[in-house]
């Protein structure tokens, strides 16, 4: 008897193992691409809900501008700080941009050797703090003469730069880092930038005044400031709050300890007139944070001029 041997079997076997591994495979390329889909998605859905986010706490920050800029609204206010939701809302803080020192008028000698003190006090050793002040000096005064620790255009065309100083000015804070010396000041102090501005009229704030800077201008004792810090910033020790205490300037110089000469040469310093307000305000909307910054002068008739604006 003769058997014949199926030759189509194997044929057909291998046409179907063929479509299953087709299938397997298109089923896994589906399966990629809607998981890619999904992804896709929810990245773009969580995208919408931070840009959102985003904008709410803008919007949020402006609103808290506009009470902050309001000509009735004061320092310590309960308005300023608004909860708009379970997780929104806005902060405003209220300082006077004399609380930071006018850079630009550092030809005054007064304000020269504070901030030398201040970089001392910073850790900036006599040699390299004398340095950084005078530089900084030669750069807003409207001469080419070079202080005898100073800079002036010969010493950074050496370094290969031109064209400054402009003996204009600092147009901002963070050009301060272009003087000879300040490297170091950065170094050392790294948020030095919170304690200078190029917005000041030549005084300095009684009101809200950093620790450093009463000691540094004032030269009163450290225990004096502390006193007189204490009495400004009330019972809670935060500045810009309701208990914050009103001090005249006769009171405030009592308090620092400032009598007879020094008084006197003090005066036209240290004041508590500064119209010059520097408004803080933070929109938030759960963990997102907008922050705008607003420099405007109060006229008295009460108008509003605007000096700078931020956005952080």
């Amino acid at each position: 008897m003769i058997f014949f041997q199926n030759k189509t079997q194997p044929r057909k076997a291998r046409r179907h193992g063929s479509a299953l591994m087709i299938m397997i495979w298109a089923l896994l390329l589906m399966s990629v691409t809607v998981m890619g889909v999904v992804e896709y998605i929810r990245y773009s859905a969580e995208e919408a809900a931070l840009a959102s986010a985003e904008f709410r706490a803008l919007h949020l920050a402006e609103s808290g501008l506009a009470v902050g800029l309001h000509p009735d609204t004061r320092r310590g206010d309960k308005v300023l700080k608004q909860k708009i939701g379970t997780d929104s809302g806005f902060d405003v803080v209220i300082n006077y941009e004399g609380a930071r020192i006018p850079i630009n008028l550092i030809s005054d000698d007064r304000l020269r050797e504070a901030i030398y003190d201040l970089f001392v006090r910073w850790g900036v050793n006599s040699d390299e703090a004398t340095v950084a002040s005078e530089s900084l000096a030669d750069w807003v005064d409207r001469d080419d003469e070079v202080r005898s620790n100073g800079a002036e255009k010969d010493h950074y065309e050496g370094l290969g730069v031109y064209d400054i100083p402009r003996n204009t000015g600092f147009i901002n804070v963070d050009e301060m880092l272009l003087v000879r010396g300040m490297g170091v000041v950065d170094r050392l102090k790294p948020d030095w930038r919170e304690f200078f501005s190029v917005y000041g009229d030549g005084t300095i704030d009684l009101r809200t005044a950093f620790r450093e800077t009463l000691i540094a201008i004032s030269g009163a004792s450290e225990s004096d400031v502390e006193n007189y810090i204490k009495r400004r910033d009330g019972a809670d020790g935060i500045p810009g709050t309701e208990d914050d205490q009103r001090i005249s300037d006769g009171e405030a110089y009592r308090l620092l300890n400032l009598t007879g000469d020094r008084a006197k040469a003090m005066q036209g310093i240290l004041t508590s007139d500064d119209d010059l307000r520097r408004i803080t305000s933070t929109g938030y909307v759960g963990e997102k944070r907008a922050q705008i910054i607003v420099v405007a002068r109060r006229g008295d008739d009460r108008s509003l001029t605007y000096l700078a604006r931020m956005e952080e």
